[in-house]
């Protein structure tokens, strides 16, 4: 676990739903973004996150191994007095409250929506990185060519041949798998 000096990782979730939901026309009180991501990290009420003795809100680490989900924003949001957040999706909103609650850029410090864990290991990231830093930064960051579009890495992780640690040597062929390939090409083009 790291801590970045000692910020508050529930407050700082806080402020980007609300500053994010500002933006699009919605103001949403505090007290009602504190219970939504206290039921998102599975608590049932503010004062139940901040009195888990277990519970540490400085650890910008949490979401590598807290569990969360939609389940209980679900009846929060319901039961609240009339909020702006009853007229948005419940799985935005958690989506929202992720990117809350993810480490800043590496790259731009800023909070992102399209904040994104580097690496394989979504549990175990080497760090968070939006994609805008990812694909600006290229010579910093790549994908690899198995794992798709969804999965950054930093440049280093990726071979020659682009790909990961996990998918080393996937592109090279050993001499059978050559003549099937141009056994198939011949087929083909013969066909």
């Amino acid at each position: 676990m790291s801590n970045a000096k000692n910020r508050d990782v529930i407050d700082e979730a806080v402020k980007f739903l609300r500053d994010y939901y500002h933006a699009e026309g919605r103001d949403i009180q505090s007290a009602h973004a504190h219970a939504a991501v206290s039921h998102y990290l599975g608590y049932k009420s503010k004062a139940a996150l901040k009195s888990d003795p277990s519970f540490d809100p400085t650890d910008v680490d949490l979401l590598n191994y807290r569990e969360t989900g939609i389940e209980k924003l679900v009846e929060c949001i319901s039961r609240m007095k009339p909020t702006p957040l009853q007229d948005v999706s419940p799985s935005h909103l958690g989506e929202v409250i992720h990117a809350g609650l993810a480490p800043a850029c590496e790259s731009c410090n800023h909070k992102s929506m399209d904040i994104t864990p580097l690496g394989y290991e979504e549990r175990e990231p080497e760090g968070w990185v939006c994609r805008d830093c990812a694909t600006m930064y290229e010579d910093d960051y790549a994908t690899c060519r198995y794992c798709g579009e969804d999965y950054i890495y930093r440049a280093s992780e990726i071979n020659e041949r682009g790909e990961c640690h996990e998918h080393d040597g996937e592109s090279v062929y050993d001499e059978e798998e050559e003549d099937d390939i141009d056994s198939l090409i011949e087929y083909y083009q013969n066909h």
